[in-house]
């Protein structure tokens, strides 16, 4: 496990009470645009996901997305298995609280270290410093996305502030993966999608 600032570590366990702080199942995966936005927005992750199988969001929060997802996605003719981590424990149980049939599939934990392998992954680029960020992608590609499966990586901007989201594909390209797909959300845009396929167990990078 490679070791994270203390500071970068202090900042994402004090997402834990921000989040909670409401009961409101948006607000408590940290999006203040209310439900229109939030199905607009969160859905264009289902533009990566072209079949059946389960899906591993690495920083999870209560849940929330990945029970929309499952919805969302089976609007559609898929069938999603929801799987999550969080290293806040009162949001893991908000997860299973809210998804209790699925509750043995959440956990407490980083995003380094899942613990076996998904079909599909999503996880947002900042869940690590961004100077980790092209060895966090291999790490998932090698250790976490099934052979065959997906790697999905968000960005999330802000429109309140102005702040566009991180360009996750020009992010990955440059790092050297191949990017199968892209996609980007809001107006103007607010969100960022791209993917990148584990087409085998070996590197990635062209």
């Amino acid at each position: 496990m490679t070791a994270f600032p203390a500071g970068f570590l202090a900042r994402a366990r004090s997402l834990e009470a921000s989040y909670l702080q409401s009961e409101d199942p948006i607000r408590q995966s940290g999006f203040g645009g209310g439900a229109e936005r939030w199905r607009a927005e969160r859905s264009l992750i289902l533009d990566a996901i072209e079949s059946d199988g389960d899906i591993l969001d690495i920083g999870c929060a209560s849940g929330y997305l990945l029970e929309c997802l499952v919805i969302w996605g089976a609007e559609g003719g898929l069938a999603l298995a929801p799987f999550g981590v969080d290293i806040g424990p009162k949001l893991i149980a908000e997860a299973q609280r809210r998804m209790p049939d699925y509750a043995d599939n959440f956990w407490v934990g980083n995003a380094w270290d899942p613990r076996r392998r998904f079909r599909y992954v999503y996880t947002l680029y900042d869940n690590v410093p961004e100077e980790l960020l092209a060895s966090y992608v291999q790490r998932l590609l090698e250790r976490v996305v099934e052979p065959g499966g997906r790697l999905i990586v968000g960005a999330y901007g802000s429109r309140s502030r102005g702040t566009p989201p991180f360009d996750v594909a020009g992010s990955l390209a440059e790092n050297g993966f191949a990017v199968a797909g892209r996609t980007t959300g809001g107006e103007p845009p607010i969100v960022a999608f791209a993917w990148v396929d584990n087409l085998t167990t070996r590197t990635q990078r062209h």
